[in-house]
């Protein structure tokens, strides 16, 4: 089952295409990422969401996909996991 992409995109923002199909030669994307690639486990999620900060994601952009899917529930201090300097 495919469950689409997200894309960081040049100005920091996180994007979600349900569909998938970003041309990840467009000038506009610094990184693409397939959702089966971090969707197993809330500490797969954390990690990607990591990644992403580490890759330019805005910071708004990381609290809303984490908001969305309620990370907290599953793992608590996911906001230090993700935001530490580390």
């Amino acid at each position: 089952m495919d469950y689409g992409e997200y894309y960081l995109h040049e100005n920091g923002s996180l994007i979600y295409k349900p569909c998938g199909g970003v041309d990840p030669t467009s000038a506009f994307v610094k990184r693409l990422w397939s959702v089966n690639s971090f969707n197993e486990t809330p500490q797969d999620f954390t990690q990607w969401l990591k990644e992403a900060h580490a890759a330019g994601a805005k910071k708004e952009d990381i609290l809303r996909v984490a908001n969305h899917n309620d990370l907290h529930r599953f793992v608590p201090n996911w906001e230090d996991l993700v935001f530490s300097i580390n």
